[in-house]
């Protein structure tokens, strides 16, 4: 016990030294190591960047979504649209009773002519060897007759020129627009139902005239065709100052008492039959006056000499008036008015300065500074040979103006 009790200490001493020596030696097996063993390590990180493939992608793959969006709806239109029944015509081709009828009437002509007796057939040719068709001389004659008598039945050409120099507005051998009371519009339905010309109008019964009008809608009710083929016969026979008096009696293509005759267009066109024959009478010196006003269109009566003395230089060519003497032509002015059909100081006299002015306004906007109001009135004392008087008045004058 005594022996114990000495051993003790260093039993305990032992214990403890064998216990720390085994949690020493297990923390340097299994624990942690060393501090000085640990080798930091740096993750280095990668930096985004724009793929310019993937935004090209991206591009067309949006412009794709979009065109797909537009097609559904589209589609969904389609969908919900209702059908639309199409209309297939089809063409029937039938038998004319007509047309057999004739057919087979030819086909028993080609059978006669087929079993006709070989001397019928050269008693035919030796009668047409008889005729002599084939003399030069006859062909002439006879080519020569069928002109003159063509030339006779051929309707009378319309005189624009003259038509122009009467104060008549015309741009055409087929504008109605000449006509008073037919407009452009009225022009163009007219000329769509068929009629177009002069004679053709003047042939038409105002009633017809009327229907198309009516068709046409309300824009045309006011227009009352009552005159048009009236007028229309004075100007297919050229009897441009006759239209242009009746033209100034006229309201709007009617007569004065007559604008309540509309109806269906029969008792206003007998209206306009009696008015007429009523017109003649004062009509008549126009008549009487045309022919010898439309002479002094084409022949020229001016003394060279006198105009000369006067100091005017006239330049003529053949039959033609010079119009550069005239205060505001040029040599381009004078070449218009002659394309125009005016060839003479009478002429151009005789001729309303708005139909002068349609004549440069034709031409372009070259002309739009010339001034025809004092133009017909020089012409007039060029046509009198009165020299003196149209070089006092050019020396007051300005470019042709007053």
């Amino acid at each position: 016990m005594l022996l114990l009790c000495k051993l003790w200490p260093w039993l305990a001493g032992g214990l403890i030294g064998w216990l720390l020596s085994g949690w020493l030696a297990r923390k340097l097996k299994y624990g942690e190591p060393p501090v000085e063993k640990i080798v930091e390590k740096k993750v280095e990180v990668e930096k985004v960047v724009d793929n310019p493939k993937h935004l090209s992608l991206i591009s067309s793959l949006k412009e794709e979504n979009t065109q797909i969006a537009g097609l559904k709806s589209q589609l969904a239109d389609f969908q919900n649209r209702k059908p639309e029944i199409v209309e297939k015509v089809v063409v029937k081709e039938v038998d004319n009773p007509e047309h057999l009828k004739q057919i087979k009437l030819l086909e028993g002509k080609i059978t006669e002519l087929e079993n006709r007796k070989p001397e019928t057939v050269e008693k035919i040719v030796e009668k047409e060897v008889v005729k002599e068709v084939d003399n030069p001389a006859h062909l002439s004659r006879i080519k020569e007759l069928e002109d003159e008598i063509n030339a006779w039945k051929r309707d009378p050409a319309l005189d624009i020129p003259a038509a122009r120099a009467a104060g008549i507005a015309i741009k055409s051998e087929d504008d109605f627009t000449a006509i008073e009371g037919i407009g452009p519009k009225i022009n163009d339905l007219i000329h769509a139902d068929g009629i177009h010309t002069f004679k053709e109008l003047s042939e038409v019964d105002p009633a017809r005239l009327q229907k198309i009008l009516d068709k046409a809608g309300p824009n045309f009710r006011m227009a009352i065709p009552g005159t048009w083929p009236d007028q229309a016969n004075l100007a297919y026979n050229n009897r441009w100052p006759a239209l242009k008096a009746l033209q100034d009696i006229l309201d709007g293509g009617v007569y004065p008492d007559a604008s309540a005759n509309k109806g269906d267009g029969d008792s206003g066109h007998a209206g306009d039959a009696a008015r007429i024959k009523e017109l003649e009478s004062e009509l008549a010196a126009f008549r009487r006056d045309e022919e010898q006003r439309m002479a002094a269109f084409k022949v020229s009566s001016v003394d060279p000499e006198r105009a000369k003395e006067a100091g005017f230089s006239l330049k003529r060519q053949g039959d033609w008036d010079d119009f550069t003497v005239i205060e505001g032509i040029g040599p381009k002015i004078n070449e218009l008015i002659h394309n125009a059909g005016i060839h003479t100081y009478s002429a151009l006299a005789a001729t309303d300065v708005k139909a002068i002015q349609q004549i440069l306004d034709e031409a372009g906007d070259n002309y739009k500074l010339a001034r025809p109001e004092t133009w017909p009135d020089q012409s007039d004392l060029a046509a009198k040979n009165r020299w003196e008087d149209l070089k006092k008045w050019q020396d007051e004058l300005d470019g042709g103006k007053k």
